[in-house]
């Protein structure tokens, strides 16, 4: 068995790549504005900033709000805190309910939203079943035997979570992994601190979870490389001037077994890892819903997770699915005319579907 597992830095790369082309450093010498930057380690991986303000004194203090809206829902929602709320919601499972934070509340109100446009396939209560795959520890990764995906599997699915006036109250064996959606919201919670504070031009970019408010200060809007699942090149080229991008991919967490690779992204129906599928980078308002919806869109597959997104409002997509052969076949869903690079896009659908989720 062969165990592959990118770093940090990898993560970067691959999920999302940040292109630099000519007039989008906002440059303008006539401009008070200057392009200020920080980084941080922060929820598994790296958290970059960059807002545009006259003194570093503002810019400081945009960071630090900025920065603690996504410390708090590391400290809420990490898996690997003893502490988190999380982790203490979890233990609670099969006993009395639980009274909750707003910002958990609000992600169960969203995780649930897009469990049920998504035909079930957007699961946050996949806990089990991803700890059974052994995806925490990569080391340990290892197929498990079928009676034990089907006996795990029977403790999942958001109807054993219930959710009333502020308390959360799991069923025996249910445990909540908010890994696909909680980078997502800690993104929105970060852009509304800048937007409060005045920020015009600003981008955060949580561990390729991408959210921008306001174009660069020339008006030129932010351009995001949607890099290829394999190669060294970009899929496609997002311009941005407000809302947000996330990008699911097999690449991040995965094993090999006897030649088949194996991620750690699980397919609710199954109980087993989605095959077939290379990423799914979504385009959307916030990056909650992009967040959600790449994971949801890579569980359904090439075709339905296309037609998923096709139907969306507001919403653009670039699917990679992979064949037996390896080889990597892209199409995308452009409803709201974002993408800049030129790939097969799919004919249109009503593109009405209210799937974006209203951040409060």
């Amino acid at each position: 068995m062969r165990i592959g597992v990118t770093d940090m830095n990898r993560i970067l790369a691959i999920l999302v790549t940040l292109v630099l082309l000519a007039g989008c450093d906002g440059s303008d010498p006539a401009a008070s504005l200057s392009a200020h930057k920080r980084a941080w380690a922060i929820m598994g991986t790296t958290l970059e900033m960059t807002v545009y303000r006259p003194q570093q004194a503002d810019a400081a203090a945009d960071f630090d709000a900025a920065f603690a809206e996504i410390e708090t829902i590391d400290r809420l929602m990490s898996l690997y805190r003893a502490d988190s709320e999380l982790s203490v919601l979890n233990g609670s499972a099969g006993g009395a309910e639980m009274s909750v934070s707003a910002q958990t509340r609000e992600v169960l109100a969203a995780s649930r939203h897009f469990w049920e446009i998504s035909g079930g396939t957007f699961d946050v209560s996949m806990q089990p079943v991803i700890e059974l795959w052994g995806f925490y520890d990569i080391a340990v990764a290892r197929r498990p035997s079928e009676s034990d995906i089907a006996a795990t599997s029977a403790t999942t699915g958001m109807d054993r979570v219930e959710l009333s006036e502020g308390r959360v109250r799991l069923r025996p064996g249910t445990a909540l992994d908010f890994g696909a959606i909680a980078k997502g919201y800690a993104v929105d919670r970060a852009v509304a601190a800048l937007q409060a504070r005045g920020a015009s031009s600003a981008m955060i970019n949580l561990g390729g979870t991408i959210g921008v408010t306001g174009p660069h200060p020339d008006g030129t809007p932010w351009r995001i490389g949607l890099q290829h699942p394999r190669d060294a090149a970009l899929l496609s080229t997002v311009e941005l001037s407000t809302g947000a991008v996330a990008t699911s991919g097999d690449y991040d967490r995965f094993f090999e077994d006897d030649g088949v690779r194996y991620s750690h992204i699980i397919d609710p129906r199954t109980g087993r890892p989605v095959a077939g599928m290379a990423s799914v980078s979504v385009i959307a308002p916030n990056a909650t819903t992009a967040d959600a919806l790449s994971t949801a869109a890579f569980v359904l597959g090439a075709d339905d997770g296309l037609a998923l997104l096709n139907d969306c409002a507001s919403v653009a997509g670039v699917v990679a699915s992979v064949d037996s052969e390896g080889r990597i076949g892209v199409t995308a869903t452009d409803s709201a005319g974002l993408l800049s690079v030129a790939v097969p896009v799919a004919p249109l659908a009503g593109a009405d579907r209210a799937c974006v989720w209203a951040v409060p």
